[in-house]
């Protein structure tokens, strides 16, 4: 099939889903290959607490449902899809139906994440100016989450000119206007506001809050891992700062709190910073091994310890459940639509029952 047979077979799709929405109906809609009778997706929870799963090749299998339910967490969002080219091809990752009726049996609902090919910031600028790609995303993903049976998608695009910000709201709201009619939940990953244009300025968050269902902040980061400088990932500070920007921007109601499950351990010497990113349980096996003594830190919320092995010296800004339950407590004073958190499988266990009981419902 030629691109040009292949987008009128697209938009045709896109179409007969609109149609499909609006009419008594239920069958499924025709697709390319044989689909699944449709499926209506999960109801979504009154607030949404989701954990990004995150599944790179040649990294561990995710565990996250071979255990019992996650109590703090109602969304699980599977790093599934990837936009691969500029005529819109979805590059698949292990993807199953096997995952979703698991999830959906635990009370879990299923948020894939798609990604704008590596964040290539060139390659989603020939996207959003290729109609005919913008289409085959629409109609592909409208044909994985029948397929699949999934509830909803969570658009995870970075690292995108300033000048194509127009252009990738109106790509969202082609999508949303694609899914939302059966029910379908779209949800989109934005910075923290800043003076930065590849990261922050390609947002016009207002814009797209008035697409998508939910806006993910993604309120980690403060220090990246090329600062120049050491310092916390998300200092309780920065993150309420961040909110307060957004909710220029995005309606409370619309506005979830994204929280590190990580952070950094950072390396000085020789005048030099560096920084490798460190989980939960190595920092408790570094502070047991080196038979360390944190220190609350009021200012940023969060546990601090130090070490030297020779010239270097070593710093951590520790997140766990004490740091996190300080950033859920924000979500709740500023009445926010709930907390999502990078990424399972790098957190302690204790982390999802006291955020549990301290509860945003």
């Amino acid at each position: 099939m030629n691109r040009k047979v292949a987008s009128l077979v697209c938009a045709l799709l896109v179409t007969m889903t609109s149609l499909a929405a609006a009419a008594p109906s239920k069958k499924a809609l025709p697709g390319t290959v044989k689909t699944a009778a449709a499926k209506a997706p999960a109801e979504t929870p009154a607030r949404v607490h989701l954990v990004w799963d995150w599944q790179a090749p040649g990294e561990k299998k995710s565990k996250v449902l071979q255990k019992a339910k996650l109590p703090a967490v109602n969304v699980l969002s599977p790093s599934w899809f990837t936009i691969a080219t500029s005529y819109g091809e979805i590059i698949r990752q292990d993807v199953t139906k096997e995952y979703v009726d698991k999830a959906h049996a635990k009370g879990y609902t299923v948020w894939p994440l798609i990604t704008n090919g590596g964040f290539d910031p060139a390659l989603t600028r020939k996207l959003l100016a290729n109609p005919e790609g913008r289409e085959h995303v629409c109609a592909d993903l409208l044909y994985l989450c029948r397929e699949y049976h999934l509830d909803g998608i969570n658009l995870d695009f970075e690292n995108m000119h300033p000048e194509d910000r127009d252009k990738l709201t109106e790509f969202v709201g082609e999508i949303a206007r694609t899914l939302q009619p059966l029910g379908l939940k779209v949800s989109i990953d934005v910075t923290i506001p800043s003076e930065n244009g590849f990261w922050s300025k390609c947002y016009d968050r207002k814009g797209l809050a008035e697409h998508v269902d939910y806006v993910m902040l993604m309120a980690y980061d403060e220090h990246s891992r090329l600062s120049p400088v050491a310092g916390s990932v998300a200092s309780l500070p920065w993150v309420e700062n961040g909110i307060q920007k957004t909710l220029q921007e995005v309606p409370k109601e619309k506005l979830v709190l994204g929280m590190p499950l990580y952070m950094r351990l950072w390396k000085e010497e020789g005048g030099k910073v560096s920084a490798v990113t460190l989980t939960m349980p190595q920092a408790e096996k570094l502070i047991k091994d080196k038979q360390l003594d944190p220190k609350w830190d009021s200012q940023v919320g969060q546990y601090y310890f130090e070490f030297k092995d020779g010239d270097t010296l070593y710093k951590v800004w520790q997140e766990d459940a004490r740091s996190l339950a300080l950033k859920m407590a924000l979500a709740s004073r500023y009445d926010l639509a709930g907390t999502c958190y990078w990424r399972q499988g790098v957190e302690t266990p204790d982390v999802w029952e006291k955020l549990d009981v301290l509860g945003l419902r």
